[in-house]
């Protein structure tokens, strides 16, 4: 058997050296990104407690090149079985055009929706028990991506409040389209969050064929509260916004 070499002198005075190196660019990498929210929230359907959505809202990265990962899981037992929706959200840029979407259902109607955005148009490949199917559908310029009940999605909705009233396009991805939603403020209002009182920017959306919803977020944007009406539907955050 052919002796194993020795390990050089100079690597093996070296190797505590890289690990440093490597921990402290790891630890560079994590710093880089910065929390803009995170938290849960309460679910509710007619006043009783159907399940939770926990998130984070994160920011890699500064100016032009910056991206935004918003990743949430929302468990819910309101049907003859519990289900599980897993999303993880990319914008970018400073108008925090969508660019990737990833959404996982588990119970009683499991999918995943894998969808890229690309110029003006969103190519989603839609798995299921039954096989796999890709859907091709219109991204317009300005356009916000919001799954209808994920409450921390209306963050990015809150970037465009100090525009409104007005009208932008909507992805809608469990649907796979873009619907033109009407976007408008109705003041500001208390809204009760844990033990705190806060005072929040009341919104307003309505697009065809779906329910109208409101939510309220704080001064930096962040979601304190969603409903929909129609559905007996609430999203209330349990404890204040960090900082």
């Amino acid at each position: 058997m052919r002796p194993r070499s020795p390990t050089p002198m100079w690597l093996s005075r070296a190797t505590p050296l890289l690990v440093l190196l490597s921990t402290l660019i790891a630890t560079r990498g994590a710093d880089a990104q910065t929390a803009l929210d995170e938290g849960s929230f309460r679910l509710l359907v007619g006043g009783r407690e159907v399940g939770r959505e926990t998130f984070s809202i994160r920011r890699a990265g500064s100016g032009p090149d910056a991206v935004i990962i918003a990743q949430g899981r929302v468990s819910l037992d309101t049907g003859p079985a519990p289900e599980e929706v897993a999303t993880k959200l990319e914008v970018s840029g400073a108008a925090l055009r969508p660019t990737a979407y990833e959404l996982t259902v588990r119970g009683e109607e499991s999918r995943r929706i894998l969808g890229q955005v690309v110029g003006g148009r969103v190519s989603a490949r839609i798995i299921s028990p039954g096989g796999e199917a890709l859907r091709e559908y219109l991204a317009s310029e300005g356009a916000v991506l919001v799954d209808e009940g994920v409450a921390h999605h209306y963050y990015f909705l809150a970037r465009r409040l100090d525009a409104a009233p007005l009208r932008l396009p909507l992805l809608v991805p469990r649907l796979s389209r873009q619907v033109s939603a009407q976007i408008s403020v109705t003041g500001v209002e208390p809204v009760t969050v844990g033990d705190a009182r806060i005072e929040a920017r009341h919104a307003i959306v309505e697009t065809p064929g779906s329910p109208t919803r409101h939510f309220w977020v704080d001064r930096e944007g962040r979601v304190l509260r969603l409903e929909i009406p129609d559905r007996n539907y609430v999203a209330e955050r349990i404890a204040p916004p960090p900082g």
